[in-house]
């Protein structure tokens, strides 16, 4: 009998890991987009169920077998080396922790986020902490598996594993203060500042066809994906060709077009991921602050443009005769980056974004280094507010309740925006001498080569590059050049 590759044998078992990966994702989007209200304790058992399975998959001794004698192996090329790194720190992040605690924290997540939702709506944060705080001990506990000096660091490499909390406090503070020069220019510039909200209402219908729209014509395909309605907008991969995005809609707002047009950036992605390596670290992101590069260079570099303006204007007036009377493309340019600071990061413009971030940041830290509690936060983060954009909120629905992500247990995912948002920037300036004709094909709505590129450079990775590799050492120059140059224009 022949003998099998080491890596094909890696391969081939990780494919079970893939098919419990997508039945888990299954069970979470029809949680958040159909299940009845009533099923919440029963889903949240068979997510814990399927939860423990993925572990025991991981960390099953067979498998620590099989990435032994890969490694043993004399002849790896340099790619298998990455693939085997790779490997073993997923590895390594599982086997630190207990099935056990793999189950209660999936059990926690789901309770939390349905409830959560329940809060949001009733504006009630009394309602959510309780299972806010127990989300918060059980991830205190998660940090101390990995035995890391500092314990919001454990949680922050989950989702990016190039970065610890002094390189983004670094990386943040110089941002911060860019930012901040940035504004105050700008404040000056009445079209970015007084421009008119366009008035609705919008009607809901006329919302999704102009999203999916957009969607399409972004390259989504209708046969691999769908668009439906959540609390939070969010993306999911359910396999390598069934991707789920959903938005939300308001009648008075169009904030659903940029939510779309962020979740179509993730999906993207992931239908571009390599699918020969399905179930391996080469078909997932690089980290999940370049998945947010991807999703904030739709939403905000293609969708935020001034050729955006110019390629969707019709489609508006179209849409909406209305509410766009009177608009020419210039002032659509004008509305869609009003520079006013305001209460929710996911209606942000570009300018004010990273605050929202950076105030989540500073209390997720407070929180795993300090030993803050779920009782205080609301008060810390209305003085946050206060102090970083001079608002604060009227209800906890603006203020500490607005995000899902506490409520899923993603601790440590926030800085991942703004790592994302400078990411885009240096691919910004990359692209714009590499493809200097991408603006035009904006302004004409093909999206096709921009599609392609980003695929070529990013998407067909995987993991088995870094987020250097792709556009050096991180600058927040190139960030803020972005913006100065769009403000400019």
């Amino acid at each position: 009998m022949k003998k099998i590759n080491p890596k094909n044998k890696i391969k081939n078992y990780l494919k079970e890991y893939s098919y419990l990966k997508s039945i888990q994702s299954l069970l979470h989007w029809d949680m958040e987009t159909m299940m009845p209200n009533g099923a919440i304790n029963d889903r949240a058992q068979r997510l814990s169920y399927v939860q423990g399975k993925i572990h025991d998959h991981l960390v099953h001794p067979s498998y620590r077998k099989m990435l032994r004698e890969f490694s043993s192996d004399t002849k790896l090329s340099k790619l298998d080396k990455k693939l085997l790194q790779e490997l073993e720190w997923d590895h390594k992040l599982q086997v630190a922790l207990p099935k056990s605690y793999v189950e209660e924290l999936s059990l926690a997540t789901s309770h939390a986020t349905h409830v959560w939702a329940k809060a949001r709506k009733a504006s009630d944060f009394k309602l959510f902490l309780p299972h806010l705080q127990k989300l918060i001990n059980l991830k205190r506990k998660e940090s101390s598996y990995f035995k890391v000096q500092k314990p919001y660091d454990a949680l922050l490499r989950l989702h990016d594993k190039e970065f610890n909390s002094d390189q983004m406090r670094s990386l943040f503070s110089d941002l911060r203060t860019g930012l901040i020069k940035l504004s105050d220019k700008i404040q000056s510039q009445s079209e970015f500042v007084k421009v008119k909200d366009l008035k609705g209402p919008f009607a809901l219908e006329d919302q999704k066809k102009l999203s999916l729209k957009v969607a399409r014509s972004f390259g989504l395909p209708e046969d691999f994906s769908r668009l439906d309605v959540s609390t939070h907008p969010f993306s999911i991969n359910i396999s390598p060709l069934d991707q789920r995005i959903t938005t939300r809609y308001d009648l008075e707002h169009l904030d659903s077009l940029s939510s779309t047009m962020h979740e179509v950036g993730h999906a993207l992605y992931e239908l571009n991921l390599p699918l020969e390596w399905e179930g391996t670290p080469f078909q997932e992101a690089i980290s999940l602050s370049v998945h947010e590069s991807q999703s904030r260079f739709w939403e905000n570099i293609v969708g935020r443009s001034k050729e955006f303006s110019h390629f969707i204007h019709p489609m508006m007036c179209e849409s909406f005769p209305k509410s766009m009377k009177g608009v020419d493309e210039q002032k659509l340019f004008h509305y869609f980056n009003k520079s006013l600071p305001g209460l929710i990061r996911v209606e942000s413009c570009e300018l004010y974004y990273n605050f929202h971030v950076i105030i989540r940041f500073e209390i997720e830290e407070m929180i795993f280094n300090q030993n803050l509690n779920a009782k205080d936060l609301p008060h810390i983060w209305n003085e946050k507010y206060k102090s970083y954009l001079g608002l604060a909120p009227k209800n906890d629905a603006q203020g500490i309740l607005q995000d899902s992500h506490w409520a899923g247990g993603a601790f440590g995912y926030f800085p991942t925006y703004t790592l994302g948002n400078l990411i885009s920037g240096s691919f910004y300036q990359k692209m714009k001498k590499e493809m200097p004709q991408f603006k035009k094909q904006i302004s004409q709505g093909d999206f096709s080569q921009i599609l392609a590129y980003l695929k070529k450079n990013i998407h067909s990775k995987g993991r088995s590059v870094t987020a250097k590799d792709i556009v050096g050492e991180l600058r927040v120059e190139d960030y803020l050049n972005y913006l100065d140059e769009k403000f400019k224009g």
